[in-house]
């Protein structure tokens, strides 16, 4: 192996545990949110956890396909810094393009869930 290869074959192990890392703390919100509810919880706090589950479910659903286009690209020769740009800052569009989505398109399904979890967990409207 030469000296190139090694060192991107380090970048890429890097990247993928920094993508991890950031999978796993964005999954930790939601599930915090989530479980952080209870029947003292009022209407907006579900919602805001229904929103927070829907944006992070989207934001899975577009990163899904985003490597399924790059599974069919030729594009081998791109430099490995800007390969590692593009990645840092297309995490970041993504998840503010699902919370966009969701908050723009998702509403009526944002409310019913918010019903159901109210419901499941014996939550009064009036809170």
């Amino acid at each position: 192996m030469d000296s190139i290869s090694g060192i991107s074959g380090i970048s890429d192990y890097y990247s993928l545990q920094s993508e991890n890392s950031k999978a796993a703390e964005n999954a930790e919100k939601v599930t915090g949110k989530v479980s952080g509810l209870s029947k003292d919880s009022s209407r907006e706090e579900v919602k805001e956890a229904v929103r927070s589950f829907e944006s992070y479910f989207l934001e899975q659903v577009i990163k899904q396909q985003q490597e399924s286009v790059k599974a069919f690209s030729d594009d081998e020769e791109k430099d490995l810094y800007a390969s590692q740009i593009e990645d840092m800052y297309s995490e970041q569009a993504v998840q503010k393009i699902a919370e966009s989505m969701v908050k723009q398109n998702f509403e009526g399904m944002t409310d019913k869930f918010t019903d159901q979890i109210m419901r499941n967990y014996g939550i009064e409207e009036d809170k």
